[in-house]
């Protein structure tokens, strides 16, 4: 009887597994087609497309055309063709904030457009833009980065006593946050003199807390993976938030993070200094309005 009931099972198995095989059918990628944009090159005229965020990698389908960023800024791109009437082609683009942007190319001699801004999409809730994951950010998209960094400076609350003061000008480290392996540092600078206070670099070093005419001073920088914006000039008066993410690190006693600020052109720099038992304390982001 126990023979026949396997026998039995096993063949039911034979035929559930066959009715499978049968009925599978291969998937449309159709359904999972990028939009494209159709835009047309030209080779005595060059086209400029302005895209939402810093570019970071481009990908040309023909050497008949050629593309490059506009070394004043971060997110233009500048367009050509090589020779005139080249084949149709095409071209990708990846921005800092994990938008994936696709373009099919043909020839004009005269084409109808040439400046093309593409933060007016960013503006249409109903258009969903394509986004990729960036190995430095983890499993973490892009997207939810930056609206974490958005309610980071939203919620602008100061957990931190960690200042600095030169000429009127003044910069906080208002908290530390942590979040999959990343911190999140909220700098404030606040400029309380006449003078514009503008930003040449922001770093971040790890450096020995106290050292000796004969001991080498050991330092260590570190790059921010992600800023919620770019400095650029403080007016009088005013004052900018920013954060900056990094990598998750601790720190021997013997060691602290100096967060220095630069002006440009200037003497007003400005330096915060990090215990680690100031890193040991960040909060995770957790119920945070986005």
């Amino acid at each position: 009887m126990k023979t026949i009931i396997k026998y039995m099972l096993l063949c039911l198995l034979a035929v559930n597994t066959v009715t499978a095989q049968n009925n599978t059918k291969p998937i449309n990628l159709s359904n999972a087609e990028v939009t494209t944009y159709q835009i047309e090159l030209t080779q005595n005229k060059t086209t400029h497309i302005l895209f939402p965020s810093s570019i970071e990698y481009v990908d040309l389908g023909s050497s008949e055309i050629i593309a490059n960023k506009v070394e004043a800024t971060s997110n233009v791109l500048r367009l050509k063709t090589i020779k005139e009437d080249i084949s149709p082609t095409n071209f990708t683009v990846i921005t800092n904030d994990g938008k994936y942007f696709s373009f099919n190319v043909s020839y004009k001699g005269q084409p109808i457009q040439l400046s093309y801004d593409l933060t007016k999409f960013e503006k249409q809730k109903s258009k969903k833009q394509s986004e990729v994951l960036f190995k430095d950010l983890g499993s973490i998209s892009p997207s939810l980065v930056d609206l974490l960094m958005k309610a980071i400076i939203k919620k602008n609350k100061k957990e931190l006593n960690i200042k600095s003061k030169t000429y009127g000008v003044e910069a906080w480290l208002k908290s530390i946050y942590t979040q999959d392996g990343k911190l999140y540092f909220h700098i404030s600078i606040s400029n309380k003199s006449n003078l514009p206070y503008e930003v040449d670099y922001v770093s971040f070093k790890i450096k020995d807390r106290r050292t000796s005419k004969r001991t080498t001073i050991q330092e260590v920088a570190l790059k921010p993976i992600r800023s919620y914006s770019d400095y650029q000039t403080i007016n009088s008066q005013s004052k900018q938030d920013n954060v900056f993410i990094l990598d998750q690190f601790t720190l021997p006693d013997k060691q602290v993070l100096l967060i220095e600020i630069s002006e440009k052109s200037g003497i007003r720099n400005q330096v915060l200094k990090v215990k680690n038992t100031v890193l040991l304390k960040a909060q995770q982001i957790e119920n945070f309005k986005i």
